[in-house]
């Protein structure tokens, strides 16, 4: 009894937010048991656990395919688009992404984005090649295979060029504080180092320890800007299709046409990975939504409040959706509290499936990014700052 009263008064204290997390855990609920979890694609319109549901409104303006792209980036010009009732302000626009794009954007998030002078979340700890880890790890997968059909040459794991550790090379800055887990204090292969890749900051380059863009800048990436920018355009002032009430506020008042990606964050999950409870205003500009893409496997992705004692509504986010945060809800708690495992569509994990895209001979074979989509979640956001 006395156990019982402990947890009790235990969870009493939480927040709703912290409860709502750990209800949606993967030990907190079962590997399908998604109630309560609001799918904007459930046909008779699913509802969460705080009473919340989905409102359809409709884009008055065109997701327009970027004309620096050489392929088709969006479904349809104008899909459906979804705002939650208790987020008007909340834009999710369902599977928009086409399977091309998907995969374009997999691609430059894993190839391009990591390179220097963008940073890591590996930068503060090991001496990162000039060439992007996944490449490395790719080319040396490839260097395996030959050898291994070669009797002459034989090369081993153990034997791979492995990436340098700043602890051992003795230039690890001043003010970070040093890992207990031992593997940020030896060397390690790109492949290893793949699989502990979490983060990736574009433009503005954001600093974890001072919570601001202080540590300089780089160029953003241009194409990624443009789809972006598009998305900007096509949110807004959508109309309130389906919505019968006259006091229903428009998702979106930002004029999209003034929208520019000045600093982004690539967050990369794996099955057990989750995002903590938090609220992103560093932004000098608050007006501006902040756009966020999704790819690889699906998520139960919470919204709540001003304070992380408003309970949060659960939504899933699937490959190839897009998610724009708009007005109020830039100030809103936000989380990933489970990435949902085997999610990931056919058209990411067939090793087959990107060999015709247009940038394929740019890239490492796509068998490769297949087995990585296979077990990871990418989501890719980009902000106007001033």
């Amino acid at each position: 009894m006395d156990t019982i009263d402990r947890a009790a008064k235990q969870q009493s204290k939480q927040t709703a937010f912290r409860r709502a997390e750990k209800t949606y855990s993967p030990r907190g609920i079962g590997k399908s048991d998604l109630t309560g979890v609001i799918d904007p694609l459930a046909p008779d319109g699913s509802s969460g656990t705080n009473g919340d549901t989905v409102r359809r409104i409709q884009l008055t303006h065109d997701l327009e395919t970027p004309t620096r792209l050489a392929f088709q980036a969006f479904r349809q010009k104008r899909p459906p688009a979804y705002v939650l009732v208790s987020h008007p302000d909340l834009i999710v626009i369902p599977d928009a992404l086409t399977d091309e794009a998907q995969r374009w954007l997999a691609r430059k998030c894993l190839c391009d984005c990591t390179r220097p002078p963008n940073r890591t979340n590996l930068d503060p700890f090991f001496d990162l090649p000039a060439e992007a880890l996944f490449s490395v790890s790719a080319r040396q997968e490839r260097q395996q295979q030959h050898n291994h059909r070669d009797s002459d040459s034989v090369q081993s794991v153990d034997s791979l060029e492995t990436v340098q550790c700043r602890v051992q090379l003795k230039s690890v800055d001043s003010s970070v504080t040093t890992p207990k887990d031992k593997f940020y204090l030896q060397p390690a292969t790109a492949s290893d180092l793949l699989e502990r890749l979490r983060w990736c900051t574009l433009g503005m380059q954001y600093n974890w320890t001072t919570k601001e863009y202080d540590l300089g800048a780089s160029a953003f990436d241009v194409e990624i800007d443009s789809i972006m920018r598009s998305i900007a355009i096509a949110t807004t002032r959508p109309e309130n299709g389906g919505c019968s009430s006259k006091g229903w506020p428009c998702a979106n008042n930002y004029d999209g046409s003034s929208y520019e990606s000045q600093a982004g964050i690539i967050n990369y999950y794996e099955e057990r990975s989750t995002m903590a409870a938090h609220v992103d205003k560093t932004e000098d500009n608050m007006d501006a939504p902040l756009v966020s893409l999704s790819v690889g496997l699906s998520c139960v992705y919470l919204i709540g409040g001003s304070t992380r004692d408003v309970e949060p509504t659960a939504l899933l986010l699937r490959s190839g959706d897009i998610l724009a945060m708009c007005g109020e809800s830039r100030l809103a708690f936000h989380g990933v509290p489970r990435i949902i495992a085997g999610s990931s569509p056919e058209y990411l994990t067939d090793s087959l499936a990107g060999s015709s895209d247009v940038v394929a001979a740019v890239y490492p074979e796509w068998h490769h990014f297949a087995r990585y989509l296979t077990a990871h979640r990418i989501n890719c956001n980009a902000r106007k700052c001033s």
